[in-house]
């Protein structure tokens, strides 16, 4: 495959995610989606053996408002040695709206002699639930080949863009709670252009779009010695994660105080107080912002307790959860690929 595409987009229809765009070019497949309900699994297939010198994929994947979706692959994703040359994968996302999406593929393995990129882009509706998940492993651990590759580099970036959100989030944040009744009476009428000219210099227009999340995993044998502290020492796959919960605007409520201590924001620390209960800020965007901190923050308090009951299982291999900018990532070091891959997928139906 010199070159080679993959585009889906899907549709929220009869309460139901449904495909509402597909193309591909050989060698990638499409299995039949398999739905339960409002949810639907897609999965990707790619009929070769894999990666090979020159090779170039594409992937790009749009999730439209109200959906409800996880993008899987078929099995582990091999790059073989490609000598001198290289082969590399685009993946471009985007979330829309109110959708849930999960992009979990299977691990990639880079084989002796191989040079891969990667670079994966999201652009997400703040009001969107967002998963996406990679695990790479160090080579054919099986063969005993570990850390013979050329180069491996995966690279992501995620932005949570205002301009895919609902217009009644728009109007939320900007404290216009009134716009987003579905009262027949409100008030819509737009101000009129005297009020919103503006004369002189124009303002300065501030993005909609901000990066909240990028990360990058450079594999190059030939400069760094990877089985050293500090690095993977005795293991071979490594996993990222990374989660980003909705933004929603739980109001402003000054009576919630009396029943702080009952708050499902308490997981955050202070709501007992009323510090951090998102009930009790009038702002609208700080409100949001800080009730996006408390579902973090339990979101992190439950992986943690899972790696625990992990762990006491017998469980081999490291754990690392923590907030970002926007979101959670978790990091994980283990032996086997299945073992990153199930931990993984766990948090994911966590989220």
């Amino acid at each position: 495959m010199p070159s080679s595409t993959f585009r889906l987009a899907t549709a929220f229809r009869n309460g139901r995610t449904k495909i509402d765009d597909v193309y591909f070019e050989a060698p990638f497949k499409l299995m039949s989606p398999f739905d339960r309900g409002r949810h639907a699994d897609f999965i990707v297939m790619l009929a070769s053996p894999g990666f090979l010198k020159g090779d170039e994929a594409h992937i790009e994947c749009t999730f439209g408002a109200g959906t409800d979706s996880t993008i899987k692959t078929q099995s582990y994703e091999k790059v073989l040695n490609t000598d001198d040359g290289s082969a590399s994968r685009t993946i471009d996302l985007t979330a829309q709206g109110d959708a849930k999406a999960v992009f979990l593929p299977f691990p990639v393995i880079p084989f002796e002699g191989s040079t891969f990129s990667n670079l994966s882009t999201a652009r997400i509706s703040p009001e969107s639930t967002f998963v996406y998940a990679d695990v790479v492993t160090c080579g054919r651990v099986g063969r005993g080949e570990r850390w013979q590759m050329n180069r491996f580099s995966n690279r992501l970036r995620v932005s949570v863009d205002e301009s895919l959100a609902s217009d009644e989030y728009r109007r939320a944040l900007n404290g216009d709670p009134a716009k987003t009744t579905d009262d027949p009476t409100a008030d819509t009428t737009p101000e009129p252009a005297a009020k919103t000219a503006h004369r002189g210099r124009p303002r300065k227009q501030t993005s909609r779009s901000r990066l909240v999340f990028a990360d990058r995993l450079l594999l190059d044998p030939t400069r760094f010695d990877y089985t050293e502290m500090g690095m993977w020492r005795e293991y071979t796959h490594c996993g990222v994660l990374y989660a980003h919960l909705p933004e929603t605007d739980p109001g402003y409520d000054p009576s919630a105080l009396a029943d702080a201590p009952a708050s499902p924001y308490a997981a955050s620390g202070g709501a007992a107080a009323g510090a951090k209960d998102p009930r009790l800020i009038a702002d609208p965007r700080k409100r949001i912002e800080a009730a996006r901190v408390a579902a973090e923050d339990a979101l992190i308090t439950r992986i943690r307790d899972y790696t625990e009951t992990v762990k006491s299982n017998g469980f081999q291999g490291e754990f690392g959860a923590s907030r970002v900018t926007d979101g959670v990532c978790v990091r994980i070091l283990t032996t086997r690929g299945d073992d990153a891959f199930d931990f993984i997928k766990a948090i994911a139906d966590m989220v």
